[in-house]
């Protein structure tokens, strides 16, 4: 039985693989009881395979461990429909952490096992290896299905990931170095407990240097919301300025029309129909040709149609939209807003590409369906079809995914609704329902 220590070490693959899993869990390509039925076994079997051949060869964990790490990270790629960036993000962070918990089991192993001589850990430090890393689970299982989940789905640049590469494979390096050859070593002085100190503050250095990273991309997503509500307040101003100044008009004509009324009853009384033409094509010629259009009653919504009605006015695009909704929407206005901004600078984007010979419309229809449930569709013309990555949509002005389907997503998610991307013989539809 030589070889079962160092078979029951291997299997802490089993909490570290549900560990990365956690995260991911909406992204997997089979069920998660699928997942179990067939992992759980084979990484059984790959523990005990291991211990029997560290037991006949002498090798460490490390040894049998890190060659299959390879296999691993891809059968993990190849489960969800994340990125490779992301995926081998996960799995170098879980290795980062069971890096530093094996040190706290070496020192218990020396500890309760004086003569061990063995290049991997006795039973005590095996036992007490795999009870840390099922405890680092449970303790870990909150913020691995929340915020963990979070970074995924909201962080889609690949350079950020590259560089969090870095932080797991230096603390794994760190812990392979300070690791002592033999526990003689461990026994030495106050190596007893210095060394497991180092391990338990390595591993809180790696969780603190990963809640900065999940802080800042906090900070900086909130900062790009705030970014986007200003530019939809700029929008109502804007908007707020044009309509003011059309009701000063408005004001001043009517006051001006009982003039304009007793100067054309002078022309009739005359008798002079050339007086009176003359008068009134001097008067249409001083008249505003074109009025602030209404969409909407709400008018933060409005201020963003009136902004890109404006917008495609200029590209020579036209757009037809119909809006069917209360004053109040069913979401809050600056979300509402955001969502709709997005639908139609997609939608402009992609129109502006086309040859201007050809029908270039944008159609957007928003439909309140009771006091809790709003429709929006927003169908653009697009020759070729959107290049997708699992089930979302490619940037087409970088590379990576797009951010502007992606707050589309979360926003629909979040009110407990929908949104839909669908492209059909040249064109583009968009549709979104929200039931908050």
């Amino acid at each position: 039985m030589d070889w079962f220590p160092a078979a029951l070490e291997n299997t802490v693959v089993i909490p570290a693989a549900i560990l990365c899993v956690l995260p991911v869990k909406e992204h997997l390509r089979i069920s998660p009881v699928r997942l179990a039925a067939l992992g759980i076994p084979f990484l059984l079997g790959w523990s005990a395979l291991g211990g029997m051949v560290c037991a006949a060869f002498s090798l460490s964990g490390n040894a049998w461990l890190f060659p299959w790490l390879v296999v691993f990270a891809l059968a993990f790629r190849k489960s969800t429909d994340l990125p490779g960036w992301k995926s081998v993000s996960v799995l170098l962070a879980v290795c980062g952490v069971l890096s530093c918990l094996c040190g706290v089991s070496s020192t218990v192993d020396a500890m309760y096992s004086p003569h061990g001589t063995l290049p991997y850990l006795g039973l005590p430090g095996a036992l007490t290896y795999v009870a840390l890393s099922w405890l680092f689970l449970f303790v870990i299982w909150y913020p691995a299905t929340h915020a963990a989940r979070w970074l995924l789905n909201a962080v889609e640049m690949p350079n950020v990931w590259y560089v969090f590469w870095v932080l797991p494979v230096v603390f794994v390096l760190i812990n392979v170095y300070i690791q002592p050859e033999d526990y003689d070593t461990l026994r030495m002085g106050r190596m007893m407990l210095i060394y497991p100190t180092m391990s338990l503050v390595l591993l809180g250095l790696l969780l603190f240097f990963y809640l900065l990273f999940y802080l800042m991309t906090r900070g900086m997503m909130k900062t790009m919301q705030l970014t986007r509500e200003n530019e939809i307040l700029q929008m109502q101003t804007a908007q707020y300025r044009s309509l003011q100044k059309n009701m000063e008009e408005t004001r001043r004509a009517r006051h001006d029309l009982r003039q304009h009324f007793i100067a054309l009853q002078g022309c009739v009384n005359s008798g002079s129909l050339q007086a009176v033409d003359a008068y009134v094509r001097a008067h249409l010629e001083g008249l505003p040709l074109e009025s602030p259009l209404v969409y909407c009653k709400n008018f933060a919504l409005n201020a963003v149609l009136h902004h890109y009605s404006e917008l495609t006015m200029e590209a020579g695009i036209d757009l037809e939209c119909s809006v069917h909704m209360d004053q109040t929407p069913v979401i809050p206005e600056p979300e509402l807003c955001v969502l709709v901004g997005n639908l139609l600078e997609n939608a402009l984007e992609a129109c502006v590409r086309l040859n201007p010979e050809r029908d270039r419309t944008i159609r957007v229809v928003i439909r309140q369906k009771s006091a809790s449930m709003l429709a929006i569709t927003v169908d653009n013309p697009c020759p070729q079809p959107p290049q997708r990555q699992g089930d979302k949509l490619r940037s087409t002005k970088h590379r990576g995914l797009g951010f502007g389907t992606q707050s589309i997503q979360v926003i629909a998610e979040h009110y407990n609704g929908d949104a839909r991307f669908e492209w059909r013989e040249g064109m583009f539809y968009a549709s979104v329902l929200l039931n908050p």
